[in-house]
């Protein structure tokens, strides 16, 4: 929801011929959210109680994320300015929570449903914690370095142990939400727009640096041998070509594009690629999860089974002969959204991403200023995207965080809009 006048400008100073508008945030200032803010964000990336497990007693991700959230309370309240909420993103992820809360009553396991939820209104949190503790573009570049050099950790770890051997099933992963290959690349190859964006606005040095990350990144998702992986890469890479305006980024893109195609074509050892895939295994089973996840929906319409109890409905729903006594999740995050909530929640999921691209791409044909953001953001929601149509990525954090970003970038724009609006007076 775009703020009133009066909510971004209540508080001016007169000399006799400026008027100097500031925002009634400023008051107080959102630096301690902002700083917890950041803080998790890096613990996220690093899971650093994954690498000293006497950290996880304490739960620090837990533990600064909701240290986030009170100081944003806290701050709301003593500079007495609105909680924000962005027009309509933020009223889609409260309905999609709601859905999802709803979608326990008839859950297959009510308690597996209730605590999947917990961890929802957790990620909306985070949300809601970067909506209001972005104050400025400069903060939320920031953020953004942090979340591009934050993405070292589970590249070079699992870099590290592809170097090793440390392999699960032949693919190299790392530790926590970055165990599973399929979510590790695709966690690294929606920051590979956002560092291409970073890169756009600083100098040669910086610049180099950035395309330095992107390089560790792709070869992380080579070793991780995601198939959705691979194809998100390839599609952000070939949108970002043909977006990007510098024509030396147009160029480094497309060389990266090359390179890809040509690790597919020659450098690929995984047993399970892009041939045949009428008679791969994997392939036949992600469609058949998918098929599951569609006669779950059949059967709850309305409600689904249960926020994350597809796994539980597996079992009742796959074919005998898919089974084969492993419960698997639905491998296509809107599946996934509309068997776990029903169409209710999957209306909202998909209006809640509809909605954060549409504006993200306005923005980028808006404001020279937030357009190379802009841009960045809008291919890492299009790489979420596909990868999403062969991973159950409902309950990642990485997907709200973007729409999180995207809201701040709006925020902020129409707080611009307004100030640049207000005659001076004399």
């Amino acid at each position: 929801m775009y703020p009133s006048a009066r909510s971004c400008m209540t508080e001016a100073r007169y000399s006799t011929a400026d008027v100097y508008f500031m925002p009634r945030y400023a008051t107080v200032g959102t630096a301690l959210s902002y700083s917890l803010l950041v803080v998790f964000v890096i613990l996220l990336y690093s899971q650093l109680p994954m690498l000293l497990p006497f950290l996880e007693v304490a739960r620090p991700v837990y533990v600064v994320g909701g240290a986030g959230m009170v100081a944003v309370l806290i701050e709301t309240m003593l500079s007495r300015r609105d909680f924000r909420f962005v027009w309509p993103e933020s009223y889609l992820l409260v309905g999609f929570v709601a859905a999802a809360g709803l979608s326990c009553f008839n859950a297959l396991w009510t308690r597996y449903a209730v605590d999947n939820t917990v961890d929802l209104i957790k990620i909306a949190a985070l949300y809601f914690v970067i909506v209001n503790a972005i104050s400025t573009v400069g903060r939320l570049r920031a953020l953004i370095w942090v979340m591009v050099g934050g993405g070292l950790f589970p590249a070079i770890g699992a870099l590290w142990n592809y170097a090793q051997g440390q392999l699960v099933e032949g693919r190299a992963s790392w530790v926590g939400i970055f165990l599973n290959p399929n979510e590790l690349a695709y966690s690294l190859v929606i920051l590979i727009p956002l560092a291409g964006s970073l890169a756009a606005t600083v100098s040669i040095r910086m610049a180099a640096l950035l395309w330095a990350f992107v390089a560790i990144y792709i070869a992380a998702v080579y070793v991780s041998f995601s198939r959705g992986g691979m194809l998100g890469l390839l599609v952000v890479l070939a949108v970002a070509a043909l977006k990007w305006r510098s024509a030396a980024t147009k160029m480094l893109t497309l060389l990266l594009l090359v390179g890809a195609l040509a690790w597919m074509a020659y450098g690929w050892s995984r047993q399970e690629g892009f041939g045949q895939l009428g008679m791969d295994t994997t392939m036949h089973q992600r469609l058949t999860t998918i098929r599951a996840g569609l006669a779950m929906f059949a059967d709850h319409p309305i409600t689904g089974v249960g926020l994350g109890s597809s796994v539980v409905a597996w079992p009742l729903y796959a074919p005998s002969d898919a089974y084969g006594g492993k419960w698997l999740m639905i491998h296509n995050t809107f599946v996934q959204a509309l068997s776990e909530t029903g169409i209710i929640g999957f209306v909202l999921f998909t209006l809640l991403l509809a909605t954060s691209l549409s504006d993200v791409r306005r923005m980028a044909h808006g404001a020279p200023h937030y357009a190379p953001l802009a841009i960045g953001l809008e291919l890492s929601l299009w790489a979420f995207i596909v990868c999403g149509l062969s991973g159950g990525f409902l309950l990642s954090w990485f997907p709200y965080i973007l729409i999180g970003l995207v809201s701040s970038l709006k925020q902020l724009g129409a707080e611009h809009s307004m100030a640049s609006e207000v005659p001076a007076r004399g």
